[in-house]
């Protein structure tokens, strides 16, 4: 307890206290974990963490060209990508699972992705969002890693917010992911 003036600070020091005890053990904050309805991007996502030191010596971005020219989402950190494809003809909206380096597409055991779209037309106060589900192109025993729906509502669209609710990588798990299209979530360049 520090006395001011009268008044008592005691809290004040516990705080002060408990700040520098953090700074010298260290203090990593556990990742928020992401229930049903909540959005997460980035590095923020729900999955076990991934170390990001990797044996070599130099620097080099995570930007990655979209095979397919589309938006590409960030799965986790790095550990996979998602591409998302829209022919505004048709309103057809095509995902494509990659590999961490999106070299290589990745099937996954599941038959449809589902994804909440907020489509922001002019005029419209507080956009709603629509869930869609993309189903899985040719699976093959029970794994894919093509999905598509066609969305009227997608339709001539340039622009829209997305979430995907759930998707499994292997044997982890990601909730939550949003993402804008045409841009995608990889926002970041960082060196190691």
């Amino acid at each position: 307890m520090v006395r001011v003036g009268g008044k008592q600070w005691w809290r004040t020091g516990v705080v002060v206290g408990a700040c520098s005890l953090s700074a010298v053990v260290g203090c990593n904050p556990a990742p928020p974990v992401a229930g049903p309805g909540t959005a997460q991007k980035g590095p923020s996502q729900t999955a076990e963490a991934h170390d990001h030191d990797h044996d070599h010596d130099h620097d080099h971005d995570h930007d990655h060209d979209a095979p397919h020219g589309g938006a590409l989402v960030v799965v986790g950190e790095e550990t996979a990508h998602v591409e998302f494809v829209l022919d505004q003809e048709t309103g057809e909206l095509t995902a494509y699972v990659y590999d961490a380096h999106v070299q290589e597409p990745v099937a996954i055991a599941q038959t449809e992705l589902k994804i909440a779209v907020t489509i922001e037309k002019e005029g419209d106060e507080l956009p709603e969002a629509k869930e869609v589900v993309l189903a899985a192109v040719e699976p093959k025993d029970g794994k894919a890693n093509q999905f598509a729906a066609r969305i009227e509502a997608l339709q001539g669209a340039k622009h829209f917010d997305a979430a995907l609710e759930a998707v499994k990588i292997g044997d982890q798990e990601f909730k939550g992911i949003t993402f804008s299209f045409p841009d995608g979530n990889e926002e970041h360049d960082h060196d190691h």
